[in-house]
């Protein structure tokens, strides 16, 4: 793992081209990266009182393989490894749609679990003139995915943006700034638990 984010971070410079990316936090999207792109965020808890997030994610054409681990303070730490393909890319008039599989090795509390994700762009600018920018996800899953999950991202002005997600156990968010094309800056609030972190941008090479 620690081999693989160095690379990745190695990479970072090179060109960007922004994307989205499944998860939002923890729950799918109907969106997967693509080939030569990758995502790295990570996300950490004030003295470690409750552990730190990685995620980390690699596209090759319509499949997406991705990781999250949890590191507990206490140890006994948690790799999710999940893999999503993508059957419908987004277009104007159609979501992206997209079928995965989440702890394919079994490693976490919640197991195996399969689902389908549907995700689409909406014009709530229009509706919301604050609003640049809004996606929105909905998706059922079996197994440790119990039943429907859903969550939405908005772009703000001034760089700032919002995350929700109900993963079909904990409702789950962020806010945060992006300063620059390939970095944002993040606050999380993750079952139930604050966090600080940041995420780079999918970066295609």
């Amino acid at each position: 793992m620690r081999t693989v984010i160095s690379a990745v971070l190695v990479l970072v410079f090179g060109p960007a081209l922004p994307m989205g990316a499944d998860p939002i936090l923890f729950a799918p999207t109907g969106r997967t990266l693509t080939t030569g792109q990758f995502r790295l965020e990570a996300a950490f808890s004030p003295s470690n009182d409750h552990g730190r997030y990685f995620w980390l994610g690699a596209g090759l054409k319509q499949l997406e393989v991705n990781a999250i681990r949890f590191e507990r303070p206490t140890g006994g730490d948690e790799n999710m490894i999940n893999a999503q393909w993508s059957f419908l890319p987004e277009t104007m008039l159609t979501p992206g749609v997209s079928f995965g599989a989440r702890d394919i090795a079994r490693e976490t509390e919640e197991g195996l679990g399969v689902y389908l994700a549907v995700t689409k762009h909406l014009d709530a600018g229009a509706v919301i003139p604050l609003i640049e920018g809004f996606s929105a996800t909905v998706g059922i899953g079996v197994g440790g995915i119990k039943g429907p999950f859903l969550g939405f991202e908005a772009k703000l002005p001034l760089g700032l943006f919002v995350q929700a997600e109900y993963d079909s156990r904990d409702v789950n968010a962020a806010a945060g700034w992006q300063p620059w094309e390939r970095l944002r800056l993040k606050a999380y609030n993750l079952r139930d638990e604050t966090l600080f972190g940041a995420e780079l941008v999918p970066i295609a090479f």
